[in-house]
């Protein structure tokens, strides 16, 4: 049934657009093409939201057993902390979307240090339930807010056109996401499910990082 109902939702989304959107070619729109290219940002918020990303679903993907095994939380409320878990999701991209036109930059940053404080405070205080919600809830509000934020950004730093770029940071965030998950799958055995947070949290410092260097370069450059 949940499967269903996606697929008729996305049926629903499909008419929609297609009755709605004009039809133009792709060249002859104003977004075509990046509003300030630039090859060396394009690459750094490639790699950065690629590192996020396969941080996130180092931990991410088993947050079921963590939060039974380190938590320990019920079956049936990690089904709850699941929907909490989506609507902090939506939250982070909608309070994301008011600021991300003034401060593209600062809103990726923003983005991807939430998601950092998330898994490794997870990973520091999961085992207490109360502090466990305030950092899944953390992670699911920055999970959203980080794509949304690398897609943005390819609109301005795109060297060619955007729908080449967008599609390229699409691929690398599910490259980083199946690498996440195999990485995981990797510490688990050695370090435990809180390891694969500890992980999944030093990856993500690691794209912010390489995100404020460049920041930092570019000011010195300019």
């Amino acid at each position: 049934m949940p499967v269903a109902a996606l697929a008729a939702l996305g049926l629903v989304c499909l008419v929609t657009i297609a009755v709605l959107l004009p039809t133009s070619r792709p060249e002859e729109e104003p977004a075509a093409y990046g509003s300030d290219p630039d090859v060396r940002r394009f690459r750094t918020v490639l790699a950065a939201g690629t590192l996020s990303a396969t941080g996130a679903f180092t931990g991410y993907t088993y947050v079921v057993a963590f939060l039974g095994e380190v938590s320990g939380f019920s079956p049936g409320s990690v089904s709850v902390l699941f929907v909490v878990f989506g609507v902090a999701c939506l939250a982070g991209v909608s309070v994301t979307g008011a600021f991300l036109d003034r401060f593209p930059q600062g809103a990726l940053v923003a983005a991807v240090a939430t998601q950092a404080a998330g898994l490794l405070g997870l990973y520091a205080l999961g085992a207490h339930q109360g502090a466990a919600v305030v950092f899944l809830v953390l992670t699911g509000g920055a999970l959203g807010p980080v794509f949304m934020t690398t897609q943005n950004a390819m609109l301005s730093c795109a060297p060619g056109r955007t729908d080449l770029a967008l599609a390229a940071n699409s691929g690398a965030y599910n490259v980083g996401i199946a690498a996440g998950a195999a990485l995981g799958g990797l510490i688990l055995p050695l370090a435990g499910v809180r390891g694969t947070f500890l992980a999944g949290g030093l990856l993500t410092v690691a794209s912010c990082a390489v995100l404020l260097l460049t920041a930092s370069r570019d000011r010195v450059r300019r």
